[in-house]
């Protein structure tokens, strides 16, 4: 009977530090943002950060010279799959707003070749107002905290977070078409 009891008194003490642990340890975490969700607040009341990066032909690109535009920055890479799939939708509808609308792709590959590979294959990637980046040191997904891929983030013409999009999503349809009209024609928040 001794063991019995000296068994279940060991158990109590174990179930209790683990009750502890919980607490103090995690039980306080729960009631905390993740710093993702802070950035994205952050983003929807204050606007996205502007940067400086380039394309693929060496040409500057800054978020802030497509002030009074909607701006789609999209985080992919060419060995994604769902990446691939959305690639069609997405640039029909860039063309159909042609020029209000921008595309800034970020590429997440491991070697300029991969892109160019991939390029030959979405020829109409080169178009107007669609911006490739290649993201060698990955600095731009770090700064949007981007943790899969395709990742989007839809910016209002004050460029705004509007919408944040994980995974790969028919862009071209009646929905998202009224969706970016509404936006180009939505005042700015003050």
């Amino acid at each position: 009977m001794k063991q019995h009891l000296k068994a279940f008194g060991i158990v109590f003490i174990l179930a209790a530090a683990g009750l502890w642990a919980y607490t103090q340890f995690f039980a306080s975490k729960l009631n905390q943002a993740p710093a993702g969700y802070a950035t994205i607040e952050a983003m929807e009341k204050e606007g996205v950060p502007n940067f400086v990066t380039k394309d693929l032909d060496g040409k500057p690109v800054e978020l802030e010279s497509f002030k009074g535009k909607v701006v789609i920055l999209n985080f992919w890479a060419s060995w994604c799959g769902p990446c691939i799939e959305e690639v069609p939708s997405l640039i029909k509808l860039i063309k159909e707003f042609k020029g209000d609308v921008q595309l800034i792709a970020v590429s997440g590959d491991s070697s300029r070749n991969d892109i160019d590979v991939f390029m030959k294959s979405f020829p109409e990637m080169k178009g107007a107002n669609i911006h490739i980046v290649y993201d060698e040191d990955r600095s731009l997904m770090k700064q949007f905290q981007v943790a899969r891929l395709p990742e989007s983030l839809v910016l209002g013409t004050d460029h705004k977070l509007v919408k944040k999009v994980v995974g790969s999503i028919e862009w071209f349809n009646k929905d998202s078409v009224a969706y970016v009209q509404s936006l180009l024609t939505a005042k700015p928040a003050q």
